[in-house]
């Protein structure tokens, strides 16, 4: 159960300290460069569906102005239609639009402790889904929408 991590260039830091937190617990994770300045609109659709296949897990580490720009929604759209589990790591704490009410943010480094509990918790609990995943059954969208519920409960109660 691979996660992906997507970051900006500006989330670099952010991104290194969660990529070896996951890894620490022996998480596999994946940390790509998604930026738009030197890539296509083309490059960066390929390579995001390349690695979203490859992962059952997405977080994405959102800056104020990544929230909102177009990609953002975007690369939730195809995660969520392939069923990924769906997370946001936002640091600086600003407003996320409206849209993206339905899925755990993470804004704290305690906020990953949580995110490897529910990781964890559902592999204890076999809704982890396997890969490669082919179209998405519905048992898959139901576990996700359960993993998405939880983490964001815990994020909230802050346990």
């Amino acid at each position: 159960m691979p996660v992906l991590i997507t970051y900006r260039h500006e989330e670099r830091l952010d991104a290194f300290i969660l990529n070896e937190r996951l890894l620490l617990e022996s998480i596999p994770a994946q940390l790509v460069l998604f930026d738009c300045q030197g890539q296509t609109r083309e490059d960066l659709y390929c390579s995001f569906c390349r690695y979203m296949s490859d992962a059952t897990h997405w977080i994405g580490l959102l800056s104020e102005w990544a929230a909102a720009d177009w990609w953002t929604p975007w690369l939730l759209g195809a995660a969520v239609m392939s069923s990924r589990r769906v997370s946001f790591y936002q640091r600086n704490g600003g407003a996320l639009p409206e849209c993206f009410g339905k899925w755990p943010v993470m804004r704290e480094r305690r906020h990953i402790d949580l995110f490897v509990r529910a990781y964890h918790d559902e592999c204890t609990f076999t809704r982890a889904m396997t890969l490669p995943p082919g179209r998405g059954t519905c048992a898959d969208r139901d576990n996700a929408d359960f993993f998405h519920a939880d983490l964001k409960a815990k994020i909230r109660r802050g346990f």
